[in-house]
């Protein structure tokens, strides 16, 4: 049983090992810098450039090259995985593939100076042409994969904006609970009409932020508020829309927790929002804990969407009809038309009902 396992143990290793050698190769490579014949051809065509072209009329050089002091290339100079060291005078373009460009003093560089996933260094000398620089490497600098969107995930962003939503409430609650109760009210009042006045001012938003841009445009002074126009109308529209939805929660938590509707007390309200905004982001905790279910997670994500934008619209119309509750909603009490006359109430229990007096006319004999 021990030399079976022994065995089994031994054809384990040796299988990890012979799958480890192409990686190990590859690692060797790198080390070394190796460079694959087709970039370095790539690389070349990038610059118009190639490898016979250059030693026909040039300098090439599959490693460092330095051109001395007083010696004149006439044509390109090219470094192919290592540095070009240019002390002398080169008539065309210093080109230094995985390496660096460096100009030192005294040296004149007539065609520019380019580095493909290197650097120039100008130490003294002088470049006449352009320098360009390359360095994003492909293998080094790979472009970072997304991460995947998982039921963790999408709980945690779930539950982080409950909890920044419930921070907002409590800062509400403290700086404007009078808007709020507005608000509050007016959505009470008439939610048709509110939804109806937010969905205009969701398409309206646009227009008319165009149109007052296009009047401020008229003066110079409008022309310098236009700035502030451009990132104060979002914010503003943001606000408006938070305090609606806030306004919402505030009635939901009241209808489920039976209070009244204008709490006199500071904590009922607290208990009142609180329970209103877990309430209004249930349904993205459902939906984030149905994520990876496929059309059931999907299905929940849409029903997500279509109650927090029913809300937010809502929200929004009752901010606009309340002036973000600056303006005291309409009371649903009518007032009671006067009593006519000198009519007294019907008799409930058998007292007579007085009768208005008439007077007698004149020389009339009395009743």
């Amino acid at each position: 049983m021990r030399t079976t396992r022994r065995a089994l143990a031994a054809c384990f290793a040796a299988t990890v090992m012979l799958a480890a050698v192409p990686f190990m190769a590859t690692a060797q490579d790198i080390s070394r810098g190796a460079v694959p014949a087709d970039s370095v051809r790539e690389a070349l065509g990038a610059f118009g450039l190639t490898q016979e072209g250059v030693e026909l009329n040039g300098r090439y050089s599959g490693g460092s090259t330095v051109v001395e002091a007083g010696d004149t290339v006439q044509g390109p100079v090219v470094a192919v995985k290592g540095n070009a060291d240019i002390h002398g005078y080169v008539t065309g373009g210093v080109y230094a593939l995985w390496g660096d460009v460096i100009v030192h003093p005294g040296a004149e560089v007539l065609g520019g100076a380019n580095a493909y996933h290197g650097r120039v260094v100008i130490d003294g000398g002088n470049v006449r042409g352009p320098m360009r620089t390359w360095r994003a490497d492909p293998i080094v600098a790979a472009p970072v994969e997304a991460v995947p969107m998982t039921t963790g995930r999408a709980l945690q962003m779930s539950a982080g904006w409950t909890g920044m939503l419930l921070a907002i409430a409590l800062i509400v609650l403290v700086l404007a609970a009078g808007n709020l109760e507005a608000t509050a009210r007016a959505l009470e009042q008439n939610f048709g009409r509110a939804f109806f006045i937010g969905v205009m001012g969701q398409l309206g938003f646009l227009p008319l932020l165009l149109l007052t841009v296009i009047a401020a445009a008229i003066t110079i002074v409008g022309i310098l508020l236009i700035p502030f126009l451009l990132v104060a109308a979002p914010v503003a529209l943001a606000g408006f829309v938070t305090l609606g939805w806030l306004a919402l929660a505030l009635l939901t938590g009241r209808a489920v927790l039976r209070t009244r509707r204008e709490p006199t007390t500071r904590p009922d309200a607290v208990r009142a929002v609180v329970a209103g905004v877990v309430l209004l982001m249930l349904p993205w905790l459902i939906a984030s804990a149905l994520y990876s279910t496929g059309t059931l997670g999907l299905l929940a994500r849409v029903m997500a969407v279509a109650v927090t934008w029913v809300a937010a619209t809502a929200g929004l119309g009752a901010t606009l009809i309340s002036r973000a509750g600056s303006a005291r909603a309409k009371r649903d009490a009518k007032p009671q038309p006067p009593m006519e006359g000198w009519a007294t109430p019907t008799p409930v229990a058998g007292v007579a009902a007085a009768r208005r007096p008439i007077p007698a006319r004149p020389g009339a004999a009395p009743r």
